[in-house]
């Protein structure tokens, strides 16, 4: 489906923005009362309060009252300003920018041009009016320069996944039924992720249900906090969702990973349910090429090692675990994921 045209900001100075949140933060609440604290006109207010809404720093839960989210408190504790990780962390939940950085990834050092990019926005976002289509692409392009996250070289705008890695440790997409691996970023891709997702809904909620109580876990965050760390040195982009812990494009191959921690006593359950999720997960996500990687707490045990060959030769699983806070693999699993530098 488009992004609605509710979902895209109209504001074009992102300073401006953290001006709003801070005015709301020192007592402002209508749309008219912020517009005199950022010296704009009123409905100058509405549109840069709408954007504060999107990336999810305020909220406006009764008629013209807005107040701070949780995350929008925490961002005014921690010196809000355009480089706090927060307003990027805000910034990349929003549904139009999940679609852009894939988007630009895609294009690697390439880029696109200014009409190119036009383009992608136009088919995959209702951008609204004619009168108000300017704006929001103004205001989205506006947004990717004051943070960063793009720089423009011979007129063309290239991805800094290093701005976006140095600040945030991955990227979280708040709907399972978001792709987080887009090949051709067309509207017909998007539409089949969130068909398969809404059919899976049962099976969805049960697993992002599991996932919670596993991402409690100390030995599950050090897993994806190991991975992630891995990826990021490799100039990629490390993805989640409420289900997949980590998704990652690099070298033109997408990647989908499981973590799971392990006892002697939960080795053969933990391992099946992790094959199994990774494939499901690789089906809702409409990637049938992404490769498959399981990342275990503990080496196999003698019983279960015969897994490995199982996984690997049989499954065309990959099959790594932690050993040191190192990541080990076999000879080929080695070679396959260098960028993750395996022992």
């Amino acid at each position: 489906m488009r992004v609605p045209s509710e979902e895209i900001p109209q504001a074009d100075n992102l300073v401006d923005v953290i001006r709003t949140i801070v005015a709301v933060s020192q007592g402002a609440r209508t749309y008219q009362q912020i517009a005199g604290a950022i010296e704009k006109v009123e409905r100058q207010g509405r549109y840069y309060r709408k954007a504060a809404e999107i990336i999810g720093l305020i909220v406006t839960p009764s008629q013209n009252q807005s107040i701070l989210t949780q995350l929008g408190q925490v961002f005014i504790q921690t010196n809000p300003t355009l480089t706090n990780p927060i307003l990027l962390r805000g910034v990349l939940n929003s549904r139009i920018f999940q679609r852009i950085i894939p988007y630009l990834e895609a294009k690697g050092n390439l880029g696109v041009s200014r009409q190119e990019f036009e383009m992608f926005l136009r088919g995959t976002a209702d951008l609204g009016a004619n009168t108000m289509a300017p704006r929001r692409i103004s205001t989205v392009i506006s947004w990717l320069v004051e943070l960063e996250i793009i720089v423009i070289h011979n007129s063309r705008y290239i991805l800094s996944a290093q701005t976006i890695n140095q600040r945030v440790d991955s990227i979280q997409f708040d709907n399972p039924d978001e792709p987080l691996l887009p090949g051709t970023n067309d509207l017909n891709e998007y539409t089949t992720v969130e068909q398969r997702s809404s059919s899976a809904q049962e099976t969805i909620i049960s697993y992002r249900n599991s996932a919670a109580l596993e991402r409690a876990d100390n030995a599950h965050r050090h897993l994806v906090n190991l991975t992630s760390e891995r990826i990021r040195n490799a100039n990629a982009l490390p993805k989640f969702n409420q289900l997949i812990d980590l998704a990652t494009h690099i070298n033109n191959k997408d990647y989908i990973f499981e973590m799971k921690s392990t006892t002697h006593g939960n080795e053969k359950s933990q391992i099946r349910a992790g094959l199994s999720q990774l494939y499901e997960y690789r089906y809702l996500q409409n990637k049938p090429q992404a490769k498959l990687v399981l990342v275990l707490e503990n080496p196999l045990s003698a019983n279960e090692i015969w897994r490995q060959d199982y996984l690997e030769q049989d499954r065309d699983v990959y099959l790594i675990w932690d050993g040191n806070n190192e990541l080990y693999g076999n000879e080929r699993t080695r070679q396959d994921l260098d960028f993750l530098g395996l022992l």
